[in-house]
């Protein structure tokens, strides 16, 4: 081989050959995930937010400060000399608001709620970021072992094919034999193409969820859970679980806006000091004291009322349906999560040592002159599925594993 077949050799390798895979175990993707997940830093934010709206709750109305002047002529000005020698007529006045019917404890009472329905929903949101993150790392797990394989078939196709060019130069296999092992050569190839395009998406999908940019170069490195993997017990009470704490917290929230919507029947008042000086009065400073009650009927908070009620009858219809749906979820995903792990028990330990077998005896059967090409393709287009399935098994054993031990996780941190 010449320099230039060689620089040309080497070129092509470079341009067909994949970029170098970042290693991930799937605890370093937890970290990278609860670090830069958008969802789960959206999350936070909105944490901080509902925090901030309950340090305003805790508030009591501050006091006010008016200062006025009048009496101001457009014949006479303001008159003459320092300032108190003014005839215009200064005021300074200081007024409070008393909150009756409890309003700001109804008030703090609901903020906190939800601060704390906000800090439930985060968590829940991790523990459903959590599934998905699990299924992406094993969706690219699966990928990557697909590739492999494909790869593995690429290249036992293309010695067959070798193998098939030399006995057709000697006679010793028909043309039409080895027409028939470049088509399936054609396959093979098709299907290792269709294997690289789903390992790019499953990275994609992958680094989504960790925040990395969309063209990083994943790989998981952790083995698949087993097959007899211990699952997490599930609650005696489901009222552990997050998403329905935290819909008990949203129903105390609504709560205390419907009393504190029901307070505002007793009407706060405003009551205020106030310092005067004229000096056309001989006292020259006079003092005066005020009280100031909204007016209005009973329609006057009709409406908000109404609303809060509506709001505490949504956020228990809410609750209840959590409820329903927990109870039903949990059933689905423990004989989804058996089934999965007998499927994948059965193709490990019963279905993959039989299709070997028959592949190898085919393979030594045809070189022998026992097997027909047709039995050997059939049998290398067995195997190839069998391969591709118990992967899948794999992949969904692993995802069922994982709603399911979310499903029944009660978390008890707190996030920061």
């Amino acid at each position: 081989m010449n320099t230039t077949t060689r620089c040309a050799a080497l070129m092509a390798a470079l341009l067909i050959a994949p970029g170098t895979a970042s290693a991930l175990t799937l605890a370093q993707a937890e970290q990278a995930m609860a670090a830069h997940n958008p969802d789960l830093l959206a999350a936070a934010i909105a944490l901080r937010g509902t925090q901030g709206d309950a340090v305003s709750a805790s508030r009591r109305p501050s006091p006010e400060l008016s200062v006025g002047t009048s009496k101001i002529s457009r014949q006479e000005g303001i008159g003459p000399g320092r300032w108190k020698d003014k005839r215009v007529d200064s005021t300074l006045g200081l007024g409070w608001t008393w909150e009756r019917g409890g309003k700001r404890g109804w008030r703090m009472r609901q903020a906190d709620a939800l601060v704390e329905a906000a800090n439930l929903s985060l968590l829940d949101g991790r523990r459903q970021q959590q599934v998905a993150l699990t299924e992406a790392y094993f969706g690219l797990k699966a990928a990557q072992e697909l590739q492999r394989i494909a790869a593995e078939d690429r290249r036992a196709s293309a010695e067959s094919l070798a193998a098939a060019d030399k006995q057709v130069a000697t006679g010793a296999l028909a043309p039409i034999e080895r027409a028939r092992l470049a088509v399936d050569d054609l396959k093979v190839a098709d299907a290792a193409r269709e294997t690289e395009r789903g390992l790019r998406e499953a990275r994609h999908v992958l680094a989504l969820l960790l925040g990395n940019d969309i063209d990083a170069a994943l790989s998981a490195d952790d083995a698949w859970p087993r097959a007899g993997a211990t699952a997490t017990p599930a609650p005696t009470a489901l009222e552990e679980r997050v998403d329905l704490r935290a819909a008990e917290a949203r129903v105390i929230a609504a709560d205390a806006a419907r009393a504190l919507a029901r307070s505002e029947r007793r009407r706060d008042v405003q009551f205020g000091l106030e310092a005067e000086r004229e000096p056309a009065d001989i006292g020259g400073v006079t003092w005066g004291v005020s009280m100031s009650v909204p007016l209005g009927g009973a329609k006057r908070w009709r409406g908000e009322q109404q609303r809060a009620e509506a709001d505490y009858d949504a956020a228990v219809l809410e609750r209840q349906q959590l409820r329903r749906a927990a109870t039903a979820e949990l059933d689905q995903l423990q004989h989804a999560l058996a089934a999965a792990a007998q499927r994948r028990t059965e193709y490990e330990q019963l279905q993959g040592p039989a299709a070997r077998q028959s592949l190898d005896g085919l393979e030594l059967a045809y070189r022998r002159g026992a097997a027909t090409l047709t039995d050997l393709l059939d049998a290398r287009r067995s195997w190839r599925e069998f391969e591709s399935d118990l992967i899948d098994a794999r992949l969904a054993h692993a995802s069922a594993l994982a709603r399911w031990n979310a499903a029944v996780t009660a978390s008890e941190g707190h996030p920061r």
